[in-house]
C-alpha cells in the first residue's frame, strides 16, 4: 500500500458540495432557478472543461474565471457543507503517505474543509493554484518523483475523465459513484471495474 500514489477531486469525491453548489448559484444571481442550476452542473460535469491544458480561453477571460472561481467559493463556505465521511475515515486508514488533491474548486472551501480531516495531503491544488488538473498533477507527481501513469485519480466526473484519459492509465482513472455524476454516466467512459460504489470499495482497485 505504501507504495500507492493517490489523488483525489474534491468535490463529489470528498465534499458532499452538490446541493450547496446549488444554493451557491442562486445566491449569486448566476442561475434563475434550482432547475437552471442543475442543468448547468450537469452539462459541465459531463463535459471536457474550458480550461484544460489546451484551453483556448484568453488571459482576460482566464483571470475572469479565476475571480469568479474565488468569489463563488466564498458563498459555498459561508453556506457550508458535509464531507462524505465515510470515504474520508477510508482515506485517513490508509497508509500510504502519497496523498493529494486536485480540485477545479476554490481553496476558499476546499482547503478549510480539508483542515478538518486527518488526510494530511501533501499537495492540495484547487482552482486558484492553476486550471489545468493536468498541470497540477503534473506538479504533484514531479514533488514525489514519479510519472503521471504512477498515480490513481479518484474523481465523480465525466468533464475529468475527458480531461485526463490520455494523461493518467486507465485503470488508474478510478470513478465515484455517490459524486455528481453517478455511476450511469460514468460508464460512458469508465468500466464497472473502476468505479466504486462504496467507500471500501477503494481495497478492489488498489
Amino acid at each position: 500500500m505504501s507504495s500507492h500514489y493517490l489523488i483525489f477531486d474534491f468535490d463529489g469525491v470528498i465534499g458532499d458540495t452538490w446541493e450547496v453548489t446549488i444554493a451557491a448559484y442562486l445566491k449569486n444571481g448566476s442561475k434563475p432557478s434550482r432547475e437552471a442550476a442543475i442543468l448547468g452542473m450537469n452539462q459541465y460535469f459531463s463535459t471536457l472543461p474550458q480550461h484544460t491544458r489546451l484551453h483556448t480561453l484568453t488571459s482576460e477571460q482566464l483571470a475572469d474565471q479565476h475571480q469568479r472561481a474565488e468569489n463563488f467559493g466564498k458563498i459555498v463556505h459561508k453556506i457550508g457543507f458535509d464531507l462524505f465521511n465515510d470515504f474520508v475515515h477510508k482515506i485517513e486508514s490508509l497508509p500510504t503517505p502519497y496523498k493529494a488533491i486536485v480540485s477545479s474548486g476554490s481553496q476558499k472551501y476546499v482547503l478549510l474543509a480539508l483542515a478538518k480531516t486527518n488526510i494530511n495531503p501533501t499537495h492540495i491544488l484547487a482552482f486558484e493554484d492553476h486550471h489545468s488538473k493536468e498541470d497540477k498533477i503534473e506538479t504533484i507527481c514531479t514533488d514525489w518523483g514519479v510519472t503521471p501513469n504512477d498515480v490513481y485519480y479518484f474523481t465523480d466526473s465525466l468533464a475529468d475523465a475527458y480531461e485526463l484519459q490520455d494523461f493518467i492509465s486507465p485503470e488508474k482513472l478510478i470513478g465515484v459513484a455517490w459524486g455528481f455524476c453517478g455511476r450511469e454516466v460514468l460508464l460512458k467512459e469508465l468500466k464497472p471495474e473502476y468505479i466504486l460504489d462504496t467507500s471500501y470499495d477503494i481495497h478492489r482497485v488498489l
